[in-house]
């Protein structure tokens, strides 16, 4: 009698590993869009309230239009007067921040921001926004 394990036994052992390492992979991948998630909820909140703090010292908004990436003219704006001591980005792409001013006397804005999933409370995946 020979000892060992059979060619079906161990291509049922691999299939199961297979099976096993591709949940792990698609379970991580799923935890970390969850996390960058909660990162970007924070990041636009921590955003807001420089914005603010920026309209109590000012009595207005900044005037911009364009994309927040931590060196345009919006975070040289609350950064220059206080607000805050620097500006996040995005976790994957700097840029996917986006901030509009609602009306010329800065009275207004309109602060957007994309979600991978649905994982965040009261939040929906895709395109999601702040307005004071």
């Amino acid at each position: 009698m020979r000892k060992g394990f059979t060619l079906v036994e161990l291509l049922v052992v691999i299939a199961i590993i297979g099976l096993l390492t591709g949940m792990i992979v698609i379970s991580i991948k799923t935890v970390k869009a969850k996390a960058r998630d909660s990162q970007r909820v924070s990041d636009v909140n921590t955003i807001a309230t420089a914005l603010n703090l920026y309209h109590n010292d000012s009595n207005n908004y900044p005037i911009f239009d364009g994309y927040i990436i931590g060196s345009d003219a919006l975070s040289s704006a609350l950064i220059s007067v206080g607000t805050a001591s620097g500006i996040p980005i995005d976790p994957l792409n700097a840029g996917d921040y986006r901030y509009y001013y609602q009306s010329t006397d800065g009275s207004d804005y309109y602060l957007e921001y994309y979600l991978e999933t649905n994982s965040v409370l009261g939040k929906s995946e895709g395109l999601n926004y702040i307005v004071p």
